[in-house]
């Protein structure tokens, strides 16, 4: 898990950008239409590290600022990460997932909103992947959920934009995914009842996938217990539709 920390954002931020700059110089790219350079982004997010320096001192700064300051951020890095995408650097794109992760955190912290999520639930899955131990799975699945709640409400009859209700999906079912490799009950009951609630067009594949890694993982007891369950579940949902 990458630290919320902006000495560290900073740090890791400079080194990604040379690595994509020294990539855009050796492509020969120029820049096209509406696409900035790695050294533009760079000086921009420079300048707003500055600014996040001078917000976290003071302590005064209003929340719906902070979320701004995090959204205006995370677009950059976004644009980055398409830059690294069409240059095929691989480890960097993971970097950046990690400094948006890290940025998001931050935020957070701040008692700031989250608006564009993509780049940090890839960060979050990242993370996921390379985590085996229990207590750290749980530290994970108590982070997901943080990040979920700090996603922007939405106003009364305002619709959520694709661009945050499919990252915000994909986070729901990792949860759920996080707390089932814990073998931890207690977590699988919450995440899967908020995939039933929040998500029930994906609940019935979710579920199914889960029967069918039962016997290949060779779960505990108790942990396909809460698979079967919820299970059941869906198949009686859908046979009441």
């Amino acid at each position: 898990m990458p630290p919320a920390n902006l000495s560290w954002f900073a740090e890791t931020l400079t080194e990604v950008v040379e690595e994509i700059s020294d990539a855009w110089s050796d492509d020969n790219r120029s820049t096209e239409g509406n696409e900035a350079p790695p050294e533009l982004l760079q000086e921009a997010l420079q300048q707003l590290i500055l600014v996040l320096r001078q917000a976290e001192s003071i302590r005064k700064v209003d929340e719906a600022d902070i979320g701004e300051l995090g959204e205006y951020g995370l677009k950059m890095l976004t644009e980055l990460s398409q830059i690294s995408h069409e240059l095929k650097l691989q480890e960097v794109l993971e970097k950046l997932e990690l400094l948006a992760l890290s940025l998001a955190l931050w935020v957070i912290q701040q008692k700031g909103e989250l608006h564009s999520i993509g780049l940090v639930v890839n960060g979050l899955a990242r993370v996921a992947n390379f985590t085996t131990d229990t207590f750290e799975l749980e530290r994970l699945f108590h982070t997901i959920g943080e990040i979920m709640e700090a996603i922007q409400p939405l106003e009364a009859g305002e619709t959520m934009p694709a661009s945050t209700r499919e990252p915000l999906q994909l986070l729901l079912l990792n949860r759920a995914i996080v707390a089932t490799r814990a073998h931890l009950p207690r977590l699988m009951e919450v995440a899967f009842s908020d995939v039933i609630e929040k998500i029930p067009e994906a609940a019935p594949g979710f579920f199914h996938e889960g029967m069918e890694q039962i016997e290949l993982q060779g779960y505990p007891e108790p942990v396909s217990n809460v698979i079967e369950r919820y299970h059941r579940q869906c198949v009686q949902v859908k046979i009441l539709h």
